[in-house]
């Protein structure tokens, strides 16, 4: 027996706003008119198929709508019927009708007049996947509050198959534990890339690919959002051949962060080489970036300081450089995540002997050819 009345602030149910808490109320509200033969919603405050057919099941039982829409809104007569307290007992004696199947989700989407084409694309993907809800949260996070870079976006999209990407990866960003806002942020990021945003859903999407993985590991963190913008931006500096400032940001963004370095690294390459394939995979570049890990970077330069130090002390004691000791710190070195710079210093060391047994003819012919050289760059 129902005592008091409920009041919702937006629509609930199929293409509704779907806030969290007025869900949660009307979950709350059908489960307590309910009887023992139907099956209990979970108060989750999300909206998916199960919700949304027990909203069809109370229309057609109690409303007694002939054509139901699974959809309650703060003044109208399924919400006048839900605070009734003589509905308990009507929906009670109906039979239970059947479950909505997505598949019939799917085909009312495409006959609903109040979504564009590519919202019923998103609509009907995100019923095929099983998880309406997520195109309930999506719309309501960046198409009713129409963000430029993501209705430009939208606009591009005309196929099944780049709604299903955008759809799995907002809803793969959920389920590793982005909240609503920090999904929006990151899908608002990947929107403004210009013509790469489909290699950068796929990346997310894809629960098995390393970027996928580090999503995984760092969407319980706080920042979560934060860090993966800053790996969407780097991968963009990236991908237009801009390593030195891109490498600059991750390093000052990701210093001191208890994240794994090498994890971000690897992350970080899958998205480069998702939104333009083959561009910079297998290059020195991502060497030097795990190279780059801050607490092995920080470990190796106390080894070489200290080092450096006693050999000094040595050298003023005896007169003589233990060369034996600066040995074992390049093997150290090389054995460490600085390897690539003891190989990059050993390699300079060779080019700067040979420089240094040139005569005045290779001089001259080095200068003319720098020039060239340049030009070949760029």
């Amino acid at each position: 027996m129902i005592n008091s009345s409920i009041g919702i602030t937006g629509s609930v149910g199929r293409f509704g706003n779907n806030e969290f808490l007025d869900v949660k109320t009307v979950q709350t509200r059908l489960n307590a008119l309910m009887g023992a033969s139907r099956k209990e919603l979970a108060i989750d405050g999300k909206v998916g198929t199960k919700t949304i057919g027990t909203i069809k099941d109370f229309q057609a039982s109690v409303v007694r709508l002939r054509s139901p829409d699974g959809r309650v809104d703060p003044a109208n007569r399924t919400i006048n019927a839900l605070n009734d307290p003589n509905s308990a007992s009507v929906w009670q004696r109906m039979c239970i009708p059947p479950e909505a199947h997505p598949s019939t989700v799917a085909n009312e989407t495409t006959r609903d007049d109040r979504l564009t084409p590519a919202e019923k694309l998103l609509a009907k993907e995100a019923a095929n996947i099983g998880d309406s809800g997520a195109f309930d949260e999506f719309r309501r996070e960046l198409i009713d509050k129409s963000i430029p870079d993501m209705k430009k976006f939208l606009g591009t999209i005309g196929r099944a198959e780049d709604a299903r990407k955008v759809i799995a990866a907002w809803s793969q960003l959920r389920k590793w534990g982005f909240s609503v806002s920090e999904a929006r942020d990151v899908m608002k990021a990947i929107s403004g890339m210009k013509g790469r945003q489909f290699g950068a859903l796929d990346a997310i999407g894809a629960p098995a690919s390393k970027f996928g993985r580090f999503l995984g590991t760092v969407g319980s963190k706080a920042g979560a959002a934060g860090h993966v913008i800053t790996l969407i931006e780097v991968a963009d500096k990236f991908e237009q051949g801009d390593y030195l400032y891109g490498t600059s940001e991750l390093y000052k963004h990701f210093m001191g962060k208890a994240i794994p370095w090498a994890g971000m690294v690897e992350g970080l390459q899958s998205l480069v080489e998702a939104i333009a394939p083959g561009s910079v995979k297998n290059s020195k570049v991502f060497q030097v970036i795990r190279a780059c890990d801050p607490i092995g970077l920080g470990a190796s330069g106390v080894d070489s300081v200290t080092t450096l130090a006693l050999g000094g002390i040595h050298f003023v004691k005896t007169g003589d450089l233990d060369m034996a000791r600066f040995s074992r710190l390049v093997d150290r070195m090389k054995q460490g995540p600085t390897r690539v710079f003891a190989e990059m210093g050993e390699d300079l060391g060779d080019a700067a002997y040979e420089i240094s047994k040139w005569r005045k003819d290779d001089w001259s012919y080095a200068v003319k050819c720098i020039p060239g050289f340049i030009a070949s760059i760029f």
